[in-house]
């Protein structure tokens, strides 16, 4: 075979490595190098600006809102002023996609023989979690049994999210990331709860029990936010977790 024919060969085959390359991020996300958290943080901001409503080339489901499912909160004993068990149903997260900035990301590694350790901090202004619910409690003396619908505001919001996962090895023979921990801490400014058909929307009595709940936001954030946190990771997780099986890791980042 002449020296053209092998040059021809040579040409192709590296145009076809770069298009297949270059497609393993979806248009109009790019590839960063290892340390450049620059590249990095716009590649996420380009994320949940463009797919935030999913990838259904990819089969990955949308983020806005967040599908969170049942939670179940208890919170305050027999013997307390206020206590109640809390059911809230079909509950999903609002605006995190929207308004979110992650304002930093470390720990990606080249090493493929040691488990991954990323931290990430992320800054939310303003969250919602809406959700169909049940209350069956008291407050004082006064008995509260309801169901309705109910949205809870989340103001200034910063996370923290620890994430462990490790790279495997596939049959393509490309390395891809198994997330086997997922875990993320947060402080809330403040929050709020607004709920619909509170002793039948009787509106003396539900004003009066909205005002009791959300200037004790502190103390009942102490059972509500946790359930919240542990129900957007483990949505959080699945979807990144989806990502990570269609992208190899030793093939995420350029090379520097």
């Amino acid at each position: 075979m002449s020296y053209g024919k092998h040059l021809i060969i040579f040409t192709v085959a590296t145009a076809l490595w770069a298009a297949v390359g270059a497609e393993i991020l979806p248009s109009p996300m790019k590839h960063c190098t290892l340390h450049d958290e620059a590249c990095i943080l716009e590649q996420a901001k380009i994320y949940f600006r463009d797919f935030k409503y999913g990838l259904p080339a990819w089969n990955i489901p949308s983020v806005e809102p967040l599908q969170l499912g049942t939670l179940r909160i208890k919170s305050g004993g027999a013997s307390d002023s206020m206590q109640f068990s809390l059911i809230m149903r079909d509950t999903t997260l609002h605006h995190f996609s929207d308004r979110a900035i992650l304002r930093s990301v470390k720990g990606f590694s080249a090493d493929l023989t040691k488990p991954l350790k990323l931290i990430w901090i992320v800054n939310s202004p303003d969250i919602e979690v809406r959700a169909n619910y049940e209350v069956d409690g008291k407050l004082l003396i006064l008995p509260i049994v309801s169901k309705g619908t109910m949205v809870i505001n989340l103001s200034q919001m910063q996370s923290k999210t620890r994430l462990t996962a490790v790279p495997e090895q596939r049959p393509d023979g490309h390395s891809y990331l198994k997330i086997t921990d997922y875990k993320t801490v947060a402080k809330v400014s403040s929050g709020s709860f607004n709920m619909s058909n509170l002793f039948d929307d009787n509106v003396e009595l539900r004003d009066s029990t909205l005002k009791v709940l959300n200037d004790e936001w502190s103390a009942l954030s102490a059972d509500i936010q946790p359930k919240i946190l542990e129900a957007a990771d483990r949505a959080y997780r699945t979807v990144l977790q989806m990502l990570f099986d269609k992208i190899p890791y030793d093939e995420f980042f350029l090379k520097e």
